[in-house]
């Protein structure tokens, strides 16, 4: 599972939220949950300190022309504010928001909407060990009372509680998660991509993920058991983490990674139109969409 983080206070450190970043950037390493990054401040750098010396697997998403505070194994520029909030969602399986100023409160009332709206796959959290967000919290509940579009702040002062909540949090009508992780070929021209077949048709090579594993890591072994090629674990970068709702009631919750370098054929595989999803399982299917739509390129 991969966590992004958005907000955090920009002018001086708030002493109990550092802490608690520092404690979440700790959670994630136990659980061998990758980071990514889209904090500023502070704050945001104590967590990836934090993060880094629990050996966690950090993608950091900048502002053009900044530097990561701390090394990532990938990094990401952004333009602007939503670009970087946009980039964070596709990427996680979760976004956690750390309280901050107004420019926090934009990415946090988006991300409730498509809660409200019915349209989040993935869960958004809060960690507010301050309680700063109590006013927003008692105004979704009295929209709420009212019978207005809102939402229950998903809110915890605790690391190790929010990650709990966000683990065990499920769309509606999915009853159970699985973890998997695929490998995605595209060529630009005429913009196909490669995949392989399975039991529900044409699929993206993967396999569910193996409990204290991270996703590159499961990756790479992954390919080189199965098909017998070498794709080392830096070479491996995040794509997209789909969260997709299965008909047998379980969300597959697939991170999907790109190879960069030379990139091997695989055996057995077939390059498909992306447009064309007849055939199809449903990740692939949705992997084939965000193609279609430029959500990743």
């Amino acid at each position: 599972m991969r966590i992004g983080v958005l907000g955090g206070p920009g002018g001086p450190a708030d002493p109990a939220l550092s802490k608690a970043a520092r404690a979440w950037g700790v959670e994630l390493g136990r659980r061998c949950w990758g980071l990514v990054d889209g904090t500023t401040g502070p704050v945001g750098a104590e967590l990836a300190r934090s993060a880094v010396l629990a050996g966690v697997d950090i993608v950091a998403v900048l502002a053009r022309g900044a530097e990561p505070t701390e090394p990532a194994s990938d990094c990401r520029r952004v333009t602007d504010h939503a670009a970087r909030t946009a980039t964070v969602r596709l990427l996680s399986d979760a976004v956690v928001v750390l309280p901050g100023g107004v420019d926090t409160l934009v990415p946090l009332l988006d991300l409730l909407t498509d809660h409200a709206l019915e349209l989040a796959d993935k869960p958004c959290g809060v960690l507010d060990p301050g309680s700063v967000l109590d006013p927003l919290a008692a105004q979704l509940d009295v929209l709420g009372r009212r019978g207005q579009l809102s939402v229950p702040l998903l809110r915890d002062t605790d690391p190790a509680r929010l990650a709990d909540r966000l683990a065990e949090w499920l769309p509606a009508g999915q009853r159970a998660v699985r973890e998997e992780v695929a490998w995605v070929r595209t060529r630009t021209q005429p913009g196909t991509v490669s995949l392989v077949p399975g039991p529900a048709g044409l699929t993206l090579p993967g396999a569910p993920s193996r409990p204290g594993e991270s996703g590159r890591v499961t990756l790479s072994r992954l390919l080189r058991e199965r098909w017998r090629i070498t794709v080392p674990v830096p070479d491996l970068r995040p794509l997209v983490a789909l969260a997709v709702p299965g008909v047998d009631g379980v969300l597959r919750r697939v991170s999907c990674y790109r190879s960069v370098g030379a990139s091997p054929e695989l055996p057995d595989a077939a390059w498909r139109a992306a447009a064309d999803t007849a055939g199809c399982d449903a990740v692939a299917a949705a992997m084939q969409d965000s193609l279609v739509r430029g959500d990743v390129a």
